[in-house]
């Protein structure tokens, strides 16, 4: 949810739609608030429950979320407060977090055999390439703040490449899952939208990068961080039309009759009630890349050039708030209906 109201939030920013842009940043501060104090209590009073589903290979890459939600809103802190100092606190925090999960993946993945890792992987194992290349879309940020030397530059982009390859491995591996193996749209989640928003994060931390980079590395650096934020975008936007029909058809199944409503908009059902309710908790896996794509899209015009990208960020935006806006009443209705 955080990263999700975050990456709206930005993407709207960077479009100079600024009320509805701030708006999102003052609930997403609350949002993570809570979410941060949540945790907190959990790692107190339950730390042995907390370790067990850290030795869960399945469980352990979600909380990588963890990590991409606190550099997102450090992002938005930076661009909305210039809160540099506090932004630079969650940075470090988001770095330090990041290790011990990635040490805790590692450790599950070499104790199981190749087939259960195999098997285990799903769309929200691609938050091994979202909280990767996080670091460096607030670090990219953080440059104008600290002391730009080679070394920071450097290790910024050794992570971001680090993302892209932990991306070409995990994709591979969906790939063959929805096209190569026997699939049914009964099984489509929503956290394989992250096969595109993983490459759209890459896009974005690989535009904001070259926004920021010192010119004494720009003809080191600078052209082939280009080419591969170009192709990373390519990659995303071929995803989306096969995303879209997925989603429909999981939308627009399992019902008796589909009403007209339905088959005009099928995401409706993410804020319905009663036999067409269809909403769930993984539901704003969806909104994140929805959002990200809106504000990597944007990005990549400016550093590129190519400026008739920006009028696909004005179109998909719209789309990116609407599933945001239905999947928050989505959680609402949970909510009370849980109580």
């Amino acid at each position: 949810m955080v990263m999700a109201t975050g990456i709206v939030s930005i993407a709207f920013d960077v479009l100079d739609f600024t009320v509805i842009a701030k708006s999102l940043f003052v609930l997403n501060l609350s949002l993570y608030s809570i979410f941060c104090l949540l945790f907190i209590a959990r790692i107190v009073f339950f730390p042995r429950d907390l370790l067990a589903e850290l030795r869960i290979l399945s469980r352990s890459w979600l909380f990588l979320a963890f990590v991409a939600g606190t550099n997102t809103v450090g992002v938005q802190l930076i661009l909305f407060t210039q809160a540099d100092g506090l932004a630079n606190v969650l940075w470090c925090s988001a770095f330090f977090a990041w290790l011990v999960l990635i040490s805790f993946i590692i450790f599950n993945i070499l104790s199981l055999p190749r087939e259960s890792v195999v098997n285990s992987i799903c769309g929200g194992t691609l938050l091994l390439t979202v909280s990767t290349v996080s670091i460096v879309l607030l670090g990219s940020y953080l440059l104008d703040v600290t002391n730009e030397n080679t070394w920071n530059f450097l290790m910024l982009w050794g992570i971001w490449i680090l993302g892209c390859v932990l991306y070409l491995f995990v994709i591979y591996l969906i790939i063959r899952r929805l096209f190569f193996n026997y699939f049914i749209p009964e099984n489509w989640q929503p956290s394989y939208w992250i096969c595109m928003g993983a490459p759209a994060i890459i896009t974005l931390a690989g535009s904001e990068y070259l926004t920021h980079l010192s010119r004494s590395l720009c003809d080191d650096l600078g052209q082939v961080t280009l080419e591969m934020s170009l192709l990373a975008w390519a990659l995303g936007t071929l995803w989306i039309p096969y995303l879209l029909v997925m989603d429909i058809r999981k939308f627009t199944g399992g019902l008796d009759s589909t009403a007209a409503w339905i088959k005009i908009f099928p995401w409706a059902r993410l804020a319905c009630k009663g036999k067409y309710r269809t909403y769930d908790i993984e539901a704003w896996s969806r909104v994140f890349p929805a959002g990200m794509y809106t504000a990597c899209t944007f990005s990549l015009a400016k550093v590129s050039g190519y400026y008739f990208l920006e009028s696909i960020s004005f179109y998909w935006c719209w789309f990116a708030l609407l599933i945001w806006l239905l999947t928050l009443i989505g959680t609402f209705r949970s909510l009370i209906n849980y109580r």
